[in-house]
C-alpha cells in the first residue's frame, strides 16, 4: 500500500484531504510545514507528497529544492499545492522537480485524488462519461419479454341528475288512514 505525506499549515484542509487520501486506501502521514515536512520524509519514507506551497518556516518550493538535493528523499514523487496561478510560480514548481503543479482555486478534493493516482501509476484516473450513449449495433436480448404500458384516458365521473325536491308545506291536511 503507497503512503502519502500530506504538508498543509492548516490543519482542516491537511486533515480533509487526509480523511479521503485515506479512503483510497493510502497510508497517510502528514507534516504542518515544510521543516517538519523534511524530517517526516527522511523517516517515514512516503511515495508521493502533497504539499502546500505558502507554509511558515520553510516555503514548499524551498522543502521542494532539499528534497531533490538529498539522495534518500529525491526519488520521491511531489504534487505541489497553492493559491498561486501565475505561470512563473508553475515554471518554478516544475523547474524544482514538481511532478504536478495544482492551483487550489481550478481544482477539487477528486482532482488531487485523481493526480495521486496519475502520478503514482497505480490506477487509471476517472473518466467522465460521454455526454450521449454509444449507439447499439445489435439488438440487445432480455430474459423475458417486457410488457408494453398503454396509458389510459382519463375517465371523468357521469354527473348524476340531482332529483328536485319540493319544500312547500302541504295546503290541505293528509287523509285519514281508513284501515285504523
Amino acid at each position: 500500500m503507497s503512503k502519502i505525506m500530506v504538508v498543509e499549515d492548516d490543519a482542516s484542509l491537511r486533515e480533509i484531504y487526509s480523511i479521503r487520501i485515506t479512503a483510497e486506501g493510502y497510508n497517510v502521514v502528514s507534516a504542518g510545514d515544510g521543516e517538519e515536512a523534511l524530517a517526516v520524509a527522511v523517516r517515514e519514507k512516503p511515495d508521493l507528497i502533497l504539499s502546500d506551497v505558502m507554509m511558515p518556516k520553510i516555503s514548499g518550493f524551498d522543502m521542494l529544492d532539499i528534497l531533490r538535493a538529498t539522495p534518500e528523499t529525491a526519488s520521491i514523487k511531489v504534487v505541489m499545492m497553492t493559491a498561486l496561478s501565475s505561470d512563473d510560480q508553475r515554471e518554478r514548481g516544475e523547474r524544482l522537480g514538481a511532478d504536478r503543479y495544482l492551483v487550489k482555486s481550478q481544482v477539487g478534493i477528486e482532482d488531487v485524488i485523481n493526480t495521486i493516482h496519475e502520478v503514482l501509476g497505480d490506477k487509471a484516473p476517472i473518466q467522465e462519461l460521454p455526454a450521449q450513449p454509444a449507439e447499439v449495433t445489435e439488438p440487445v436480448a432480455t430474459s423475458a419479454p417486457q410488457p408494453i404500458i398503454q396509458p389510459q384516458p382519463t375517465i371523468q365521473p357521469a354527473q348524476a341528475p340531482q332529483p328536485q325536491v319540493n319544500y312547500e308545506q302541504p295546503t290541505q291536511p293528509a287523509p285519514a288512514n281508513p284501515a285504523q
